[in-house]
């Protein structure tokens, strides 16, 4: 029996017609992939170009992790159209119609500078925990 053709149906369970769903869902999610890793490579290069802080940068990137709608404009990020970061883009840089997107974007904020600060702490320690060790085996 000869695969079916667009628009003509299969048995269930038919493994051609698997293979067939299957191999279109996976293009459908590639193509996908592609499009938003190319668009986070677009947005980045555009930071760069734009002088933006590294900080900056980094806190973009943990705002998109959570929230897609979010973009440059010039050196301020906004996010879904009704929050505006700017530099140096901290909580109190975050401007906007009060209500729960700003709060919520205000919440991201002060978490990524905790974790950013909470990642310094600790690579302090290491250092110090290496130069300890090395001290000691001299």
């Amino acid at each position: 029996m000869a695969a079916p053709g667009p628009g003509e149906y299969f048995s269930v369970g038919s493994h051609v017609s698997c293979l067939t769903c299957l191999g279109q869902r996976l293009q459908g999610e590639l193509a996908n992939r592609a499009r938003t890793e190319k668009e986070d490579k677009l947005s980045q290069a555009y930071a760069i170009s734009a002088g933006v802080s590294v900080e900056g940068q980094q806190l973009f990137q943990t705002i998109h992790k959570t929230i897609k709608d979010c973009k440059w404009q010039e050196k301020n990020i906004i996010v879904m159209d009704d929050v505006v970061i700017s530099p140096p883009y901290q909580v109190e840089n975050c401007k906007g119609k009060e209500g729960s997107a700003l709060s919520h974007v205000r919440k991201i904020v002060e978490k990524h500078f905790r974790d950013v600060e909470s990642q310094k702490s600790m690579q302090r320690t290491q250092a110090q925990q290496t130069q300890k060790d090395s001290t000691l085996s001299s």
